[in-house]
């Protein structure tokens, strides 16, 4: 019985060491599908890495529309969004609006999303850019994919979402999303060490030594950055695969999951006048207030063709999807009450599954510092493709020599 305890107790002090498996196979998996993702994965790594930033970029590079003119202010308090874009819906009948932030700083014209009234016709134009003061309108644009700083940015989302061929292009980066999904993982198995205890071998491979030689270095670099980078490239892989395969596959799974959550509510008796956009902000300010939800209108929305005005609420009052983005609240134009809410956050359990996806992917779930964390993901992801290539074409060169000695020694 002594012996036996003593042996149990050398035992349990003994590291761990993981007994020797086939590699070649996951290695040669990892490699090929490394090798036909690379191509558009590099590509969505760097239009995701711009996308981080991609409302700063856009109104950088069309300032001329963006910016407001500090002469314009002279020195008075900048109005509520709302009444101005009132006032311009009222001397503007030629165009409907669509949209527009609530959030709007005094060194910034309002963005309003439009459409131009039946009837009429003229150059495609989505936006019209008001003073932040006078509610005139300062400038237009068509905001949809073009080669051009106007739609340049769209451009890049288009690209990065489907390779601007559409459907196909969006099955297309499905694909690569799964081929990186898979490979990432088997890349992770990789690093396991073999043969040596397990946790001061693996330790070894989140390390980088800048002295060794460069295929080294490279080879230290794909490993560690893969590594410590673990948990927010396998987020990406997976919402990239259900982003490309909503229609398809992820939102069919949520419905089956959890059904439809909906709160639709009849519209009630028409009243005097009909909501304006400033009165739905009211409206949804208080409405909030009752459901007892402590946050503020960001964004209107508008549908004549329905006869609705939306307001977006979030935690801050400007346009985010910080955790699972806003809560929507539909109010009726001629009754003024509220018919449709859009909660993830009180009981909308299938709302709350599609919303995850894009603020995870965009980093935009928590603010500043979770888009940060998926820039420099972006950045790692392209420093994967890049590293990895690196790799495969110095030990391609030792794989052929070794091939062609064996071919003579049989010869």
């Amino acid at each position: 019985m002594g012996n036996e305890g003593t042996i149990a107790t050398r035992r349990s002090r003994e590291p761990i060491v993981l007994k020797p498996v086939p590699r070649s196979p996951w290695i040669t998996l990892h490699r090929y599908l490394g090798l036909v993702a690379i191509p558009l994965l590099l590509l969505a790594a760097v239009t995701g890495c711009v996308l981080s930033f991609m409302r700063p970029i856009d109104a950088w590079i069309n300032a001329d529309l963006f910016a407001q003119p500090l002469a314009a202010a002279a020195g008075k308090p900048a109005p509520d969004v709302a009444p101005l874009v009132d006032r311009f819906a009222a001397r503007h009948p030629e165009w409907v609006v669509r949209g527009f932030p609530l959030a709007v700083a005094e060194t910034r014209r309002i963005v309003v999303d439009v459409d131009r009234a039946a009837g009429l016709s003229g150059p495609p134009v989505d936006q019209v850019f008001l003073d932040r003061f006078s509610a005139e309108p300062a400038g237009t644009r068509f905001s949809k994919a073009a080669w051009n700083k106007r739609g340049a940015m769209e451009l890049v989302l288009e690209l990065h979402a489907h390779l601007l061929a559409g459907t196909w292009g969006r099955w297309i980066m499905g694909t690569v999303a799964v081929l990186w999904l898979i490979g990432h993982g088997i890349g992770f198995y990789l690093t396991f060490p073999l043969k040596r205890p397990f946790w001061k071998g693996w330790k070894r491979s989140w390390k980088v030594s800048f002295r060794s030689m460069f295929a080294k270095f490279m080879l230290d670099w794909h490993k560690a950055s893969a590594l410590w980078l673990f948990v927010p490239l396998t987020a990406l892989a997976l919402t990239s695969v259900a982003l490309n395969f909503f229609e398809e596959a992820y939102a069919p799974m949520i419905e089956a999951a959890f059904g439809d959550d909906d709160h639709v509510a009849p519209a009630g008796e028409a009243k005097d006048a009909p909501l304006d956009f400033a009165g739905a902000v009211a409206a949804a300010r208080a409405h909030a207030v009752r459901e007892g939800i402590d946050w503020q209108p960001a964004s209107v929305l508008a549908n004549p063709d329905e006869g609705t005005i939306g307001v977006t609420m979030t935690d801050d009052g400007t346009v985010n999807y910080h955790r699972l983005g806003p809560i929507y609240y539909y109010f009726d134009r001629a009754s003024h009450a509220v018919v449709e809410t859009y909660d993830p956050y009180h009981g909308n359990r299938s709302l709350a599954g599609y919303r995850l996806l894009y603020p995870l992917h965009s980093g935009r779930v928590g603010g500043n510092v979770t888009i940060l964390l998926i820039f420099l993901s972006g950045l790692a992801t392209a420093g994967l493709c890049v590293t990895g290539v690196y790799v495969w074409w110095k030990k391609r060169k030792s794989r052929v020599a070794a091939r062609r000695a064996a071919a003579l020694r049989r010869g």
